[in-house]
């Protein structure tokens, strides 16, 4: 926290705090998946489109909350969000109704969403000029939810408790979040015209900024990169279950290493005080196709997990170095330009479990796990196209510099 100024420390651990909060609430629905699918007897399909739907809440969330933050307060859509979240957590998975559950995961996405935007754009605006250390650190918090919340499933699965009572808890702590943001010094963080810097790539309109090709590159990876790192995590468990032939609490363990892996990632590259962020990304994507390749071809529990903990290291700083770019580059519209990239991991997240669903009805569970594999390759892909562009873009910022 020394690289964090005195003024900016109370709201900086509360969002931390939430964004742990944040990881747990979106990774119980995975761990709970194999008592989701076999209590209620729905199918995988039918699963999908109620998984589908906490992401369409999300990227339907992180768009408007982009727009929202140029008029609202950040505290203002922040507990919005949460009072969401806590109703949906509140009812969720009470009855095995697909369409409520459906409607209730939704709101819970909503929340999630406004969480997602108003941290990202509040960490970008306090961060040091180049560096990445703080959004790192907030999305390793993430990432220790993301690893308590499927341990905690799978200790209340082993006790025989009633694994709903996880979304009940997350509801009250939701709430009491809610109210402990209206405490939050919000109004320290500086307005976008208090910004004097003019090297945005260009000072464009919401319509001119949607076009700009490193703002579209980086859309896409996060499009990529939430739906393959969130659908990994939402059907690990059942993985376990239904290939591996394991109980219902280790494939709840499972997800918790595959978040361990990313938690390392994000742990180390907090630390991380270069500038070469664009070069991360293409590294940490190769990794994790390298890695969840490994644990599909090889049917064996003990390397399976090995294989999705280190794809779990591969995905892990890809979300916040993105955002780290995007918030360098245009930094006179960083509401609306982060926004619109997070609304790409939305909709990923939306669309690939869903896909994956459908391809594992049809074809197996293990083959909507090379779909996820497939995508990671153009993620990759997409990675060298931000390399390309971050270069011509300072290139084309010491021409300015040097008169050219």
């Amino acid at each position: 926290m020394r690289h964090l100024e005195v003024q900016y420390r109370s709201l900086y651990v509360g969002m931390l705090i939430n964004f742990i909060i944040f990881g747990i609430t979106l990774t119980i629905i995975g761990a709970t998946l194999p008592k989701i699918i076999r209590d209620f007897e729905w199918s995988y399909t039918a699963t999908g489109a109620v998984i589908a739907a906490g992401s369409i809440g999300y990227f339907v969330s992180t768009f408007v909350s982009g727009i929202l933050l140029h008029t609202l307060n950040p505290k203002q859509v922040m507990f919005g969000g949460l009072l969401v979240q806590s109703l949906g957590l509140l009812f969720f998975a009470s009855k095995p109704v697909i369409l409520l559950n459906f409607f209730l995961n939704m709101l819970i996405g909503l929340g999630q969403g406004c969480t997602e935007v108003v941290v990202n754009y509040s960490v970008v605006r306090i961060e040091r000029e180049g560096e990445s250390r703080l959004m790192s650190l907030m999305h390793a918090a993430f990432a220790v939810g993301a690893v308590i919340g499927p341990f905690a499933v799978g200790r209340i699965i082993e006790s025989g408790l009633s694994w709903q009572m996880i979304y009940r808890f997350m509801s009250a702590i939701s709430l009491i979040m809610a109210v402990v943001f209206l405490t939050l010094p919000f109004s320290r963080i500086k307005k976008e015209e208090e910004d004097k810097d003019n090297s945005d790539p260009e000072k464009p309109g919401i319509i001119q900024l949607l076009k700009h090709p490193l703002l579209i590159f980086s859309f896409l990876i996060l499009f990529i990169y939430v739906g393959t790192e969130m659908g990994t995590s939402a059907w690990v468990a059942e993985y376990y279950v239904k290939i591996l032939g394991e109980s219902a609490s280790l494939g709840a363990y499972m997800v918790s290493v595959f978040w361990i892996g990313l938690l390392i990632g994000r742990l180390a590259f907090s630390g991380y005080n270069g500038t070469r962020q664009a070069e991360m990304m293409l590294l940490l994507s190769i990794i994790c196709t390298v890695s969840l390749a490994i644990a599909i071809m090889l049917k064996n529990s003990w390397i399976a997990g090995l294989g999705f903990g280190f794809a779990g290291l591969g995905f892990s700083a890809i979300y916040p170095l993105v955002i780290s770019v995007v918030g360098k580059y245009f930094k006179k519209v960083q509401g609306p330009a982060i926004g619109f990239t997070a609304t790409g991991g939305g909709v990923g997240s939306f669309a690939f479990p869903f896909i994956m669903a459908t391809i594992s009805d049809h074809f197996g569970l293990r083959h909507g796990f090379v779909f996820y594999i497939a995508l990671d390759v153009v993620m990759a892909i997409l990675a060298g196209a931000v390399i390309w562009q971050v270069h011509k873009l300072e290139k084309t910022s010491k021409a300015k510099l040097n008169g050219g």
